[in-house]
Formats: C-alpha cells, sequence, structure tokens
C-alpha cells in the first residue's frame, strides 16, 4: 500500500514537472496573480526574460511592473477579479521599462486574461496569457506605409459616408502663437459611421481664441449635412461677435430653422491667453475638463440648459486659467461605455488626462506637447477597447509667445544651408503640418535664390536676412532682405520663375526694390493635422536633410544618376552638367534619382523641365512622396516615380 502511495506521487510529481516545462518553453508571456493585492505567484520563461526583474515572486504586479499602471493595465486584472469574466484583445500595446538600464521595450501582444478560481468557484486572481505580434504589426505598418509610397492611399473600400464626413469637418486646426492647439477625430464603425461630431478652432482679432464640440444626434449623410451647417453658422458668429453666448444664441435661432439640429449638443468657449481665462456655454454637453501644469485635473462646471430647441440656457461661465493649463473639450462618445457608469468614463478621462498631460502615461511618450499627447496618448487607453459612438477631442493651453525668428548669412554656399536649416527648426519646433513646413522653407530658399541669382550677381560679396513671426491670425509673415542690386525687370528671359513659385506658396507677395537691396515679403497660414487614427501618435518622418552639400554620381544599367543636397543657385550650373552627361544631351534614357535632394528650387526645376523637353521618353525623374523634391515636382506639374525601377 505504502509502495501505491509513493508511486502515485512520483506520478503527479512527473506531471507537474512535465506541465512545467510546457509552460516553460511555450512562445507566449504567462503570468499569474492572486489575492486583492495581485501578488504574482507565477511568470513563464519569456516574461522573466523580458522583466529582467530577479526579485518578483509574492510581490504585487503594480510594485514589479508601475510602468503598467498608466497603461490600464492593472485596471484590466481588477475587472476579471471583480466580475469573473474573461478578457480578450488584439494587439495591446505595452510598453515596458528595464528597472536598472531605464531602456525602454514596446511591444504589441495579443493579450487574454482569465479567472483564476478556487475549488469552490470564487475567484482567486487572474491567469494572463499574451502572444508576442508586435513584428507581424511591425510588418503590416510597413506594408501599410509602402502602399501608401506607391500612391494607394485610400483604403480599397471607403464609406463614401465617412468621406463626407472627413470632407466637412476640419482636416487641420491652427498653429497660434498663444495658444497651443491639438484635437482628435475618430469616427465609430462602418455600420454607425459619419455620426454628427464636429470640432472648430477660431483665432480671434485679439489674439483670443475661439473653441467649440458638438454632437449632432444621428448619423449617416443627413447628420453630417446639418453638423457641418452648424459648425458653419457657429464659426462665423464666433468670428463677428467673439462672445461666446452670443454666438450660441445666433445657433439657437437658426437651429430653429433646420430639420435635424434640434437635440443637438455643444460646447463654446473663448480662450484668452493674456487675461487667463476661459468664457464658455455649454448645451447639453460635457464641460471642459481643466489640467493644471502639475497633472491634477478638475471638471468645470456647466452652464446649465438642455440642447438646442430645449429651450434658453443659463448664463456663460468663467474660469481662470493659469500658467501650463490645458483646456479639453470632447465629445460624450469618449467618456460613454456599456460597461461603465458616465461618472465612471469621466473619472477615468480625468485621471489618464492627467497622467498623459505631465507626460507619465507611456514612458516614451508621443510628443513633447502636454496638448498632444492628451489627444492621443490618453485617447488610445479611453478607448481601444472599442468606441461605440465617434469620439472627438480638442485641447488647448495658453503659452509663453512664439519668438521672432531672425537670421542673416553671407550669400555663399555654405552660409545659405545653415539659414535654411534655422527656418526648418523654428517650424519644427511649431510641430506644423509637413506640408507647410516643405512650402515655407522651400518659399524662402526661392527668395534667397532670387537675392544670389539677381542681387548678387555682379557683386562679390552680400547678405541675407530672413525673418518669421507668426502672427495672432495663425499666419506666418516671412521677410526677406537682401543688400545686393537687382536688375531692371525685363534684362533676363527668366526673371520673376522663381518669384512665380513664391507666390504659388504664399499669400500676398510683395516685392520692394530699392537701390539698397531689395525686400520680399509673403505669409501663409500654417496648420497642424487633426489626428484621425487610432493608435499612438503617428511619428513624423523628416525629410531628408537639407544641409547636404551638392553631390551627383552616376551609376548602373540603365544608368541611374543619384542627386544629394541642395539643388539652388549655386549648384544649379553643376546640376544640369550633371544631367547633360548622364542622358548624354538626351540621347540615352536615364534615372535622375532626387531621394537624396533635401532642397529644390526653381532653377533645378528649369533644368529638368529641359531635359523632359528635349528628351521626354527617355527620362524618370524618381522622388520618394513627402520628399522634399516630390512636393515640388508636384506642385509643378512634373512626372515622377515614388520608387527607382528595379
Amino acid at each position: 500500500m505504502q509502495d501505491a502511495s509513493r508511486s502515485w506521487d512520483d506520478g503527479a510529481a512527473a506531471e507537474l514537472a512535465r506541465l512545467r516545462s510546457v509552460v516553460e518553453q511555450l512562445p507566449a508571456f504567462v503570468d499569474a496573480v492572486e489575492g486583492p493585492e495581485l501578488r504574482l505567484v507565477a511568470l513563464s520563461a519569456l516574461s522573466r526574460e523580458h522583466s529582467q526583474r530577479p526579485e518578483w515572486r509574492g510581490l504585487p504586479l503594480a510594485e514589479v511592473y508601475p510602468e503598467l499602471v498608466s497603461q490600464g493595465v492593472l485596471d484590466v486584472y481588477r475587472q476579471v477579479v471583480r466580475t469573473g469574466r474573461p478578457f480578450a484583445t488584439p494587439e495591446w500595446r505595452f510598453e515596458l521599462v528595464d528597472p536598472v538600464s531605464g531602456e525602454v521595450t514596446e511591444l504589441v501582444l495579443d493579450w487574454s486574461a482569465v479567472p483564476w478560481r478556487r475549488p469552490d468557484g470564487t475567484v482567486d486572481g487572474v491567469i494572463s496569457l499574451a502572444r508576442d505580434v508586435t513584428e507581424q504589426v511591425q510588418a503590416r505598418r510597413r506594408a501599410e506605409r509602402e502602399a501608401a509610397e506607391a500612391g494607394q492611399r485610400y483604403r480599397a473600400v471607403l464609406d463614401v459616408v465617412t468621406e463626407l464626413q472627413h470632407a466637412l469637418l476640419p482636416g487641420s486646426v491652427p498653429v497660434l502663437p498663444r495658444v497651443d492647439v491639438a484635437a482628435r477625430d475618430l469616427v465609430a464603425g462602418a455600420e454607425q459611421s459619419a455620426g454628427g461630431d464636429w470640432l472648430d478652432v477660431r483665432p480671434l482679432p485679439d489674439g483670443r481664441v475661439g473653441l467649440a464640440v458638438g454632437d449632432v444626434v444621428g448619423h449617416g449623410v443627413a447628420a453630417a449635412a446639418v453638423m457641418s451647417q452648424l459648425r458653419a453658422v457657429l464659426g462665423d458668429s464666433l468670428d463677428t461677435t467673439a462672445d461666446p453666448a452670443a454666438a450660441v444664441a445666433r445657433l439657437e435661432r437658426f437651429a430653429e430653422t433646420l430639420p435635424g439640429a434640434r437635440s443637438a449638443t455643444l460646447v463654446v468657449a473663448v480662450l484668452d491667453p493674456e487675461g487667463g481665462t476661459i468664457d464658455y456655454v455649454t448645451r447639453g454637453h460635457p464641460p471642459p475638463l481643466v489640467v493644471d501644469a502639475s497633472g491634477v485635473g478638475r471638471l468645470l462646471l456647466g452652464s446649465g440648459g438642455g440642447p438646442l430647441g430645449s429651450g434658453p440656457g443659463g448664463p456663460p461661465q468663467r474660469a481662470p486659467l493659469g500658467p501650463g493649463d490645458v483646456v479639453v473639450l470632447y465629445s460624450d462618445g469618449l467618456v460613454e461605455r456599456a460597461d461603465r457608469s458616465y461618472p465612471e468614463g469621466l473619472d477615468e478621462l480625468t485621471r489618464l488626462a492627467e497622467a498623459a498631460a505631465v507626460g507619465q502615461l507611456w514612458p516614451t511618450g508621443t510628443s513633447a506637447s502636454a496638448v498632444e499627447r492628451i489627444c492621443t496618448d490618453a485617447v488610445e487607453v479611453l478607448v481601444r477597447r472599442g468606441w461605440d459612438d465617434d469620439v472627438t477631442v480638442l485641447a488647448a493651453a495658453p503659452r509663453e509667445p512664439v519668438a521672432v525668428l531672425r537670421t542673416s548669412a553671407a550669400a555663399t554656399e555654405e552660409a545659405l544651408p545653415r539659414l535654411r536649416s534655422g527656418v526648418r527648426e523654428w517650424l519644427r519646433a511649431l510641430r506644423v503640418d509637413p506640408g507647410d513646413e516643405l512650402a515655407v522653407e522651400l518659399a524662402v530658399g526661392e527668395a534667397v535664390d532670387n537675392a544670389v541669382e539677381h542681387g548678387f550677381r555682379f557683386l562679390s560679396s552680400g547678405t541675407v536676412v530672413v525673418a518669421l513671426r507668426l502672427g495672432a491670425d495663425g499666419r506666418v509673415h516671412v521677410r526677406v532682405d537682401d543688400d545686393g542690386i537687382w536688375q531692371p525687370p525685363g534684362d533676363r528671359g527668366d526673371r520673376g520663375t522663381g518669384l512665380g513659385l513664391v507666390h504659388s506658396l504664399g499669400d500676398d507677395l510683395c516685392v520692394d526694390g530699392q537701390p539698397s537691396g531689395t525686400t520680399v515679403t509673403f505669409s501663409r497660414r500654417l496648420c497642424r493635422p487633426v489626428s484621425t487614427a487610432l493608435g499612438a501618435g503617428t511619428a513624423r518622418v523628416p525629410p531628408p536633410a537639407t544641409d547636404e552639400p551638392f553631390t551627383a554620381e552616376l551609376d548602373g544599367e540603365p544608368p541611374v544618376l543619384r542627386v544629394r543636397g541642395a539643388v539652388d543657385a549655386f549648384g544649379a550650373a553643376r546640376f544640369r552638367e550633371h544631367l547633360d552627361a548622364a542622358s548624354r544631351a538626351g540621347t540615352v534614357p536615364v534615372v535622375v534619382d532626387l531621394t537624396g535632394v533635401g532642397h529644390l528650387t526653381s532653377v533645378g526645376v528649369a533644368a529638368l523641365t529641359d531635359l523632359l523637353r528635349d528628351a521626354p521618353d527617355a527620362v524618370t525623374l524618381v522622388a520618394p512622396t513627402g520628399s522634399p523634391a516630390a512636393f515640388v515636382l508636384d506642385l509643378v506639374g512634373l512626372p515622377r516615380r515614388p520608387a527607382a525601377p528595379g
């Protein structure tokens, strides 16, 4: 009898050892926690390898992985324990911090968590299983980028109603000198696409900024049409009155004549960065959330009153704003969920906005701007379990005035790239749309090229001064001065080509020629894209550096001329020489690869135009979508390929 018992014990021990061996060799992250403090009792080999934490057994999960607290992971564990229901989600992004080196590892996991039950059926803990799909997700993202590079910028099947909604909503928000603004707009599932959520940002003449978020009842074309009309009327009212109460009163009168506008909700605010206040009106809509510089949030009081068409609302409200405060306006789709109450949704929004505002939500963060972190990081965590309605978020924060950029350089091949680099860095610090960045840098480069080409043609030296000022209207006002002597109009047949390009890139172009030099001025409205995708903030891929000197190299068969650096007034003659040599004056096929060109002005465009005119079937221009060269070629209508053949 004793031998049988020992044999049974030995068999159970062997089975347990085999089971442990199986778990250890699983290509998955496995862990088990128990008790109210979620203490770790088991980790698979892969989990231990990634954790780099030798002391973990028996410790609370929050102590071993503190970074997972703000990422919403512990909330899932507690939910499983509380409800006894399993949880599963694909492609959940985790960020783990090495406790020694501080190095951050980003993982994308297909993750599930199931209740760990006692023999009596009660839940005592959680067993978690996750499969690493980081490489697959990265490969898919690369494929998506390559598809976009090939010109496949839209989904094969795009719901026309969703496309209509995006066309009616602003695709960008203005870049302003005293207020930092960011926004995000997420459309619900295809069966509920094109809802009535909308947002607007209106720079006002006195430096104040009008902000609005609204929601029209329903979905589809009708809701999108009502939304666009309400937005247009409210925007005009804010431009005219600069008063949120007066603007909403006018919108109320308009809504009486517009079927479908009744029951629309909205919050309208005017932010005064100079006075440090926000005046606002809510009509059946969640009130603004304010997060201060230390990461403490507070929900403001609503102004009272129901949606449009329900009668007069209450008086407008005013709240003070301190340095570093962020104002967040949002639609109720951000906080309403079937699995939680509305107050719980507001609490979660406040908590995540607090963490995002001070950069504590993700170890790596996604932006240096608090408004962008709230619109990307906080929203990602809030909605990654899904959302039932459209989500619109608008964040704004007063800031110190943007300093005027004033830089000068000698009119030499070595100095001008540094001047352009200064312009580019100033624009990037403002986080402007990449298209605006390229347009302004190109326009400045054209104005500088004109000074070199026309003002200093017969002078041994000269100086160019560039000044950029961001106006309260969201326009960058550019001034380029030189101390050269320009030739009279008509002396050169190609005079005006570069300035024509500047005119197409900016507004209010003015050229003032004087005996002591010439001044070129123009302006352009600067914007920042509204994020419309779920996931971490889209990484900004900078264009190739524009500070490299001009070089060109011919290789391959058929020949490929690879050009790098700046093709400006100083590099134009050499560029033409290389083009003629590579194509043998247009007699042999040649590929001109402009991938490495960081700055292409009208003198380079003229050389390419001449080559294409002489041998249109023998020349292929290559410039990747989004690059400076592609921007210019598309602007002037020259054909290009996004990648070199083969």
